[in-house]
C-alpha cells in the first residue's frame, strides 16, 4: 500500500533561523570591540587629566618657592606696597591652583567610576537576544544603541532597568526604532532625569 507525504504542509517546511552561531559570534566580537574602544577613551581622558594635574603641581611648586622667597625678603626689610601686593597675588594664585587641582582629581575619579558602573550594570541586566552596538555617558544623560531579536525582548530588557542603581533613576525615550533586513529590531534610546521630566 503506497503512502504519500504532503511536502507543502507548514509543519514540514524547514525553519529559517535568523539567529545563527555566526551572527551570535559576530555580536560578541562587536561588544568586545566597543568595550575596548571605550576603555581606551577612558584611559586617554585619565592620562590627559593626569598630565594637566602634573603641570599644575609644577606651577604650584614654583609659586610656593616664590612666596617663600618673598616672605624671607619681607622679614629682612621694611615691607613695601609692591612686595605686599605680590605676596597677596601669589597667595591667591596658590589657593586657586589647589582648588582647581582638587576639581580635576574629583572629575577624574567620578568619570572613571561612572563609566565602570554603567558597563557593569549593563552587563548584569542585558540578556541574550540584545546586542549593544554603542553607548554614551554625558553627565546625567545616557545614550544606548543596538539590536534586539524582537520587540518583546527589547521591552523586557528595558523593564530590567529598574534593577539597575544607575538606570532606575532615569526615564528613557525611544529616539529610533526600526527593523533591519535580517529581521533584527534596531533601537536607539536616550535618558533624562526623572526630576527634569516632572518639572516640565
Amino acid at each position: 500500500m503506497k503512502q504519500s507525504v504532503n511536502l507543502y504542509r507548514g509543519d514540514l517546511v524547514p525553519v529559517n533561523q535568523r539567529l545563527t552561531l555566526g551572527k551570535l559570534a559576530l555580536g560578541l566580537v562587536v561588544i568586545a570591540a566597543v568595550t575596548l574602544v571605550l576603555a581606551t577613551i577612558a584611559g586617554w581622558q585619565q592620562s590627559q587629566a593626569q598630565t594637566k594635574n602634573e603641570e599644575l603641581a609644577e606651577q604650584l611648586n614654583t609659586a610656593n618657592n616664590q612666596l617663600t622667597s618673598l616672605r624671607d625678603r619681607l622679614s629682612n626689610r621694611k615691607q613695601s606696597p609692591d612686595l605686599v601686593a605680590k605676596k597677596t597675588e601669589l597667595q591667591t594664585y596658590i589657593q586657586d591652583a589647589r582648588t582647581f587641582r582638587q576639581s580635576i582629581s574629583d572629575f577624574e575619579t567620578s568619570a572613571s567610576s561612572a563609566v565602570a558602573s554603567l558597563l557593569k550594570e549593563l552587563a548584569d541586566i542585558t540578556p541574550q537576544g540584545i546586542w549593544l552596538e554603542n553607548f554614551g555617558l554625558n553627565g546625567e544623560k545616557i545614550y544606548l544603541q543596538g539590536y534586539a531579536t524582537d520587540t518583546e525582548k527589547l521591552v523586557l530588557w528595558m523593564d530590567k532597568f529598574e534593577q539597575s542603581e544607575l538606570l532606575a533613576s532615569k526615564r528613557f525615550a525611544v529616539v529610533e526604532l526600526s527593523r533591519s533586513e535580517e529581521g533584527y529590531q534596531s533601537f536607539q534610546l536616550r535618558t533624562e532625569r526623572l526630576e527634569e521630566t516632572s518639572e516640565e
